[in-house]
């Protein structure tokens, strides 16, 4: 779990009120709100907070940043002009916290941390440009983090090799003709197939979104060589920590045996497998962090749910099944109230679960995979005053006391008393 608070820093004014303004990201993470409210701008700065935690333990980061470098890094989700002379910025993370104050950033080493190296995806509102449109790479003006998550679709899609992938969606399939780096949708069912830019903009808006979280979640799995690379750094830092240990296991056979599937195999391995074990997972990407807009875009209720239990599905997959459990990362930004609705069946079938309920019995209602635990479920909203509230959840469960769902029951009072007037004036 990392901490994060903000005030003054682009519509978010005051923040949260509440545990000396900190907002806690917990495994699976919900800000839900109006638009312009401040829901991309937490995501955002997340994401960059932890991507600089990630370049701060992998020693490519001054312990001295300047505010040029730190609105750079803003700049990537063109965020850099929410900076005023009143923000603060604080985030605490695995193994370093960072402060931004009176125009200054800091960032320090948080000691002895069990820090595990992340994949890093953002994925942003702006997705269906990366499927809907022909040679989307060469258009301009797009964010930087569009462009990145592009590169990501690109790689997920290019690893199916023309094989076909079955979207969460009506039994849609994808395929990639790595010949012709096109990509189409098809219906088995209907027996038709057609280019993506001609399809659906819910098809368009999901594909790009699921196949990456598929990608980097291992559910789509990849053995090949893409999988396994590591920059000069990374493996200074492997030869320099295997010193330390005396042991002479290199980078390539660390990664062979982390397939394995088990840290167990490092200990067979070697005498020092539970220390190279630790320091392969804070060397190597061994988690996922995805960060999602708008899941909800330009789809169907019914639909919303397939994919949140989706990219549930994508959270509660381990890239390896190692003894000591590595958890992914899913935060989500929402206008829809499905999505929290949702949220809240996939807690209580978690708990059901737990309780000694068979999966198959829970499967029969929501795809058991699906099913994740309320305790690390935490859903925070951004209102128009530049406040953010922390929904708090009823009975360790998502609760449904936030503006979305209010709207819809305002929305039923409202038609209540259209049925009154009825009543009362066209007898």
């Amino acid at each position: 779990m990392s901490l994060l608070k903000i005030k003054s820093f682009g519509p978010i004014k005051n923040g949260y009120s509440k545990e000396d303004g900190f907002i806690k990201i917990t495994p699976v993470t919900v800000i839900c709100g109006d638009q312009a409210t401040g829901k991309s701008t937490i995501a955002k700065l997340y994401s960059t907070c932890v991507w600089l935690e990630k370049k701060f333990d992998a020693g490519e980061l001054s312990k001295t940043i300047t505010k040029t470098y730190f609105k750079e890094l803003l700049a990537y989700h063109k965020i850099d002009s929410y900076l005023k002379k009143e923000t603060i910025i604080e985030y605490v993370g695995d193994t370093c916290k960072f402060i931004y104050m009176d125009s200054k950033p800091k960032i320090s080493e948080i000691k002895d941390s069990d820090y595990v190296r992340p994949k890093i995806v953002y994925i942003p509102a702006e997705r269906n440009f990366c499927s809907s449109i022909p040679n989307a790479s060469s258009l301009k003006g797009l964010a930087k983090d569009t462009y990145d998550f592009l590169s990501d679709y690109i790689t997920a899609a290019g690893s199916l090799k023309n094989t076909k992938y079955k979207l969460p969606l009506n039994g849609y399939e994808y395929r990639f003709d790595e010949k012709t780096n096109a990509s189409f949708i098809g219906d088995n069912s209907q027996g038709y197939e057609i280019n993506i830019i001609n399809a659906s903009s819910g098809l368009q808006a999901l594909s790009p979104m699921a196949l990456t979280s598929a990608y980097y979640s291992h559910l789509i799995d990849d053995a090949s060589s893409s999988r396994n690379d590591f920059s000069l750094n990374q493996e200074k830092r492997w030869k320099e920590e295997m010193a330390k240990i005396d042991s002479q296991l290199s980078l390539n056979d660390a990664i062979t045996q982390y397939r394995k599937k088990s840290n167990n195999s490092f200990k067979a391995k070697s005498k020092n497998g539970a220390d190279i074990y630790k320091h392969f997972i804070r060397i190597m990407n061994s988690r996922f962090i995805n960060v999602v807009e708008e899941p909800e875009q330009n789809l169907f209720p019914k639909s919303q749910a397939s994919v949140l239990h989706y990219l549930l599905e994508c959270f509660n997959a381990q890239a390896y099944n190692a003894t000591e459990k590595i958890e992914n990362q899913l935060l989500i930004t929402t206008h829809s109230p499905y999505i929290l609705s949702f949220l809240t069946i996939s807690a209580k079938a978690a708990e059901l679960i737990e309780k000694g309920v068979p999966a198959d019995k829970i499967e029969k209602i929501i795809p058991a995979s699906a099913a994740v635990l309320g305790e690390k479920i935490s859903v925070y909203e951004t209102k128009s005053d530049g406040s953010i509230e922390y929904v708090k959840p009823y009975k360790n469960l998502p609760s449904d006391d936030n503006e979305l769902n209010k709207l819809l029951e305002e929305t039923n009072e409202d038609f209540s008393k259209l049925l009154e007037l009825e009543e009362r004036f066209c007898k």
